[in-house]
């Protein structure tokens, strides 16, 4: 269970959430909702989004499902003018789509797909940002929060394109808030590790099949292993980070990348 305060933190707030699909992008449509904000809701699936504005709106909540490919620059525009459209105005910016690349080695690596890797982790975020910063500007400011990877910190072969990708945005992140500090808009990051969902099961039970055991004997080693606490954190637990980023409980917090990752790396212990 994710974070939930009494209720209300984001009341008459209205945001946009990327890359909704079934893990970390609905926990934090679903905690900002809770918390009285109207979330737009942004993939290319249009039947999750279906379903997560249909969880949303069935618990008293308010969302609309966009379906979006963000590496489409009108399609970026579109989003935000809609979300300004629907409900008069734009306070939040969750960028939490993402694209993983080819699993290749940097030797062997295309170009072009590298351009696909960026497009959606790079520009994507960029072009929403760039057309939520006016209406953002005119209301007297507003949170963006950049979700990352801890592969920033700690690459692993095969990640070149989706490690410098999202290095990229961490430094667009650093950059934004010092340039729209003054425009009372705060810009962070989410740095975050492995989380127990659907890849994570379904990449551990290959791994667990290959080496004869069952998945729960896989998991609990892993989680031993890697997390200083011993579990892997849940997306609903990320989403708090994200919700406390979005609130004025972080109203001092601009320019900065936080950790979400149950200890599975302690910056400056790499």
């Amino acid at each position: 269970m994710g974070f939930r305060s009494a209720g209300g933190l984001l009341e008459g707030q209205v945001a946009i959430v990327s890359g909704v699909g079934t893990g970390l992008g609905r926990s934090i449509a679903v905690t900002l909702a809770d918390e009285g904000a109207a979330v737009l809701l942004a993939a290319r699936n249009l039947e999750r989004l279906g379903e997560v504005a249909a969880e949303i709106i069935g618990a008293g909540g308010r969302a609309v499902a966009v379906p979006t490919d963000v590496s489409q620059p009108d399609q970026c525009t579109q989003l935000v003018d809609r979300a300004v459209d629907e409900y008069g105005r734009l306070d939040i910016v969750v960028n939490n789509g993402h694209h993983q690349g080819d699993f290749t080695l940097l030797e062997d690596s295309d170009i072009d797909n590298w351009a696909n890797v960026f497009a959606v982790n790079v520009y994507g975020p960029m072009r929403i940002i760039q057309s939520a910063i006016p209406h953002l500007r005119a209301q007297g400011g507003g949170k963006i929060v950049n979700v990352n990877s801890g592969a920033v910190i700690s690459s692993k072969p095969t990640l070149g394109a989706y490690s410098a990708s999202k290095a990229g945005l961490a430094s667009i992140t650093k950059t934004l808030a010092l340039e729209l500090g003054r425009s009372g808009i705060r810009v962070n990051g989410i740095y975050v590790s492995s989380m127990y969902g659907d890849n994570v099961r379904d990449w551990g039970s290959s791994v667990a099949e290959a080496e004869g055991i069952t998945f729960d004997e896989w998991f609990a080693r892993k989680s031993a292993a890697e997390f200083a606490t011993g579990t892997m954190p849940l997306p609903d637990e990320v989403a708090g980070v994200a919700l406390f980023l979005a609130s004025d409980m972080s109203v001092s917090v601009t320019g900065q990348m936080i950790s979400a990752n149950n200890g599975q790396w302690v910056e400056g212990n790499q």
